[in-house]
């Protein structure tokens, strides 16, 4: 068993060999197998060129690149080195290089390209330490030399030095130890400059050996499709879970998603929520549109959807999936189970067909003139019917994830209930995980044996949580073997968690890391509760909490996520912060919204004048209403009262990070005017 990610590896490559590890773009643009044993031939090939170029153990190695074969060959030697690497896109801030590359102290820096290269060059001036860049393109138009290396010129090299006997490598790997860190990432943050999280290869390992058994079972004949971004530690376990069971990745981008989605049939894919939502809209787009779906299919996928959403919900709440909040009592329990048990006899498979037949065949006298609707009954049973509808409609729609999809793997952030629900009724499973970069991640998650909706699973192995007020008082305690140590369940306040996934600390950062982990248990920041199937349950996060005028504390993450449901609006971001009441910034979603303002007789067609017009402005503050009301669980104060609309969606890089969260700070200081005004005009 491998006890640093350098040994899993190699372990993988002795075990699977042959077996095609990662699937990458070759310059014609089809897909291209890198087997396990060349994928740790080059790794440790590259790492002796690292070592020979001066990498010491325990140094900081930047790697700043997208998704591509060349990063995780990349990450396999920094790692056989003996080396951390400290990983970011290409898409990073100038002042984030500099800042990012001095915190480090790295010497040595991987860049995807010469794009990324005149990033790094116009603020070479700023960036100390750095001794050598290292261009990972092929097709790079730079030339090596002072202080520019190309990847595959020191990949040569490195096989030479192999070739003539070195053996530095395997050394290293064997002065690893479990405490050393493995990387130092830099959260992209929703506020401020990044902090750099250290993580060992303890965390990760903990996490290959406890929590992918449990959860992913991944085997060798799964297929996983890389669409985060690799630098991130969500997207790197599912690739490391691949690894360690000898499954297969294939790398895309979101602007080739659908297509290499049907290349690559996945059996898992990774995402945060905005990707799953993206494809629940899209499907919805198209079901509802005339040119592409006749009335006859949309009808039949209205009816395949309903029995398949009652039949699925009978299953989950008998098979005790169904997540419960307020603890129900038997008399409860019972009238749920019988509503189950009809549901289930109404829309299972052929259930009707058979009980109809045997109600005419031993329960109806041969002349009884309820003979022939009983028949016709059981025929149209044959049809309607889960199984039957699934095969001829639902079974369509499952072919827009690939066809094979065993799961879905949701982190990163809080999947809308009704996406959630959608891909589990129609024979997806979502196996929605919580955790962060200072958990190295994962804290909890769904399992195929526990799939509860409306949770984010149970603990993982080795692991404890804490639900704590406040002032520090421990409101719940569980274990990973759902003991409830102390306290009680259903109650809400900040979650903490101690366990072998908890980062070693922020780097150069002692104050902070004191304040995050005291006694060995991290303060998420997030809140939630140990619901009364013993899963967590997130339900917002403490530092985006908005406290209104009156003093009410507001969680704008369950508003969002409900008023987000319109189709007539793309993103929204809740806003009141020391204000009487809430408001809210709205983008949009134009693709729905000019066709309803050519049907309610406004001309104008530009985002532009559309978002003024006082007939939509109004239109968007019933819809919001519509999602936002009492009827929909909320209380007044938590009703958004005024809105704003924009034409700009929130996009990555600016108004998101990485992982498509909502960077508020940046959000309000961009539309501060608009905020302010929203509030003097209302």
């Amino acid at each position: 068993m491998a006890n640093n990610l350098a040994e899993v590896y190699k372990e993988s490559a002795e075990k699977f060999g042959p077996r095609p590890a990662f699937w990458y773009k070759n310059a014609q643009k089809d897909y291209q197998a890198l087997t396990y044993k060349q994928l740790y031939e080059d790794g440790i090939a590259l790492a002796e060129a690292l070592i020979d170029l001066g990498v010491k153990a325990r140094e900081h190695v930047g790697v700043l690149a997208d998704n591509r074969v060349e990063w995780i060959i990349a990450d396999c030697a920094v790692l056989t080195a003996g080396a951390a690497n400290v990983p970011r896109g290409s898409d990073i801030t100038d002042s984030e290089i500099v800042y990012i590359l001095n915190h480090s102290e790295a010497k040595v820096v991987f860049l995807e390209n010469d794009k990324v290269y005149e990033k790094y060059k116009n603020n070479k001036s700023q960036v100390k330490s750095v001794k050598t860049v290292i261009i990972m393109d092929k097709d790079t138009k730079l030339k090596s030399g002072a202080g520019i290396l190309h990847f595959y010129d020191l990949l040569e090299k490195g096989r030479e030095l192999r070739s003539k006997g070195k053996r530095e490598a395997e050394k290293r790997m064997s002065g690893i130890k479990p405490d050393d860190l493995y990387t130092l990432i830099y959260t992209s943050g929703t506020t401020g400059m990044p902090k750099g999280v250290m993580l060992m290869h303890s965390n990760m390992i903990h996490q290959m050996h406890y929590v992918v058994p449990r959860v992913a079972k991944v085997t060798p004949d799964d297929r996983m499709l890389s669409i985060l971004p690799v630098w991130h530690i969500f997207e790197r376990v599912v690739e490391y879970f691949a690894i360690i069971n000898g499954g297969s990745t294939y790398y895309t981008k979101v602007t080739e998603l659908r297509n290499d989605i049907q290349k690559a049939r996945p059996t898992f894919m990774a995402s945060a929520p905005r990707v799953w939502e993206s494809i629940y809209n899209g499907i919805y787009t198209r079901i509802n549109d005339p040119k592409q779906t006749p009335p006859v299919r949309r009808f039949l996928f209205k009816v395949a959807y309903f029995f398949s959403k009652h039949y699925h919900a009978a299953i989950r709440f008998l098979k005790g999936w169904e997540v419960d909040y307020e603890g129900r009592n038997i008399l409860q329990s019972l009238v749920l189970s019988i509503v189950s048990i009809v549901k289930l006899l109404l829309t299972g498979p052929f259930t009707v067909t058979i009980l109809s037949l045997l109600t005419s065949q031993f329960l109806v006298p041969e002349e009884s003139p309820l003979k022939t609707p009983l028949y016709v009954l059981a025929g149209l049973g044959v049809l309607f019917n889960s199984l039957t509808l699934d095969r001829i409609v639902l079974s369509k729609i499952r072919q827009a994830t690939g066809g094979h999809l065993r799961a879905t793997l949701s982190g990163g952030g809080a999947l809308q209930k009704h996406v959630d629900a959608f891909f589990m009724d129609i024979g997806i499973t979502v196996l929605e995980g919580y955790g962060m970069t200072e958990t190295g991640p994962v804290i909890s998650a769904r399992t195929f044996d526990r799939p509860i909706m409306g949770s984010v699973g149970d603990i993982v192995p080795l692991s404890q949580v804490q639900i704590r007020d406040d002032a520090g008082n421990v409101l719940c305690h569980i274990d990973d073997k759902k003991n409830i140590i102390f306290g009680k369940l259903g109650v809400k306040g900040v979650v903490h968690l101690k366990g072998p996934q908890v980062m070693k600390g922020y780097y150069k950062n002692p104050e902070t890391t004191k304040k995050t982990i005291v006694d060995n248990w991290m303060n998420t920041g997030d809140i939630g509760m140990i619901n009364f199937k013993k899963t967590l349950t997130l339900t917002g996060r403490a530092k985006d909490t908005i406290v209104l005028l009156g003093g009410e504390n507001v969680e704008p993450v369950p508003i969002e996520n409900k008023i987000d449901e319109s189709p007539y609006i793309k993103q929204s971001m809740v806003v009141g912060q020391d204000q009487k009441v809430l408001g809210a910034i709205i983008v949009p979603d134009f693709d729905a919204l000019i066709p309803w303002a050519e049907e309610n007789g406004i001309s104008e067609k530009a985002p532009e004048k559309l978002i003024v017009h006082p007939k939509v402005v109004e239109f968007y503050k019933k819809e919001v209403r519509n999602f936002n009301s009492v009827k929909t669980g909320f209380k007044n104060f938590e009703q958004v009262q005024y809105v704003t609309l924009i034409t700009k969606p929130f996009e990555v890089g600016d108004e998101l990070t990485n992982l498509m969260k909502m960077k508020r700070h940046v959000i309000t200081e961009k539309y501060k005017d608009r905020i302010l005004e929203l509030y003097k005009n209302s």
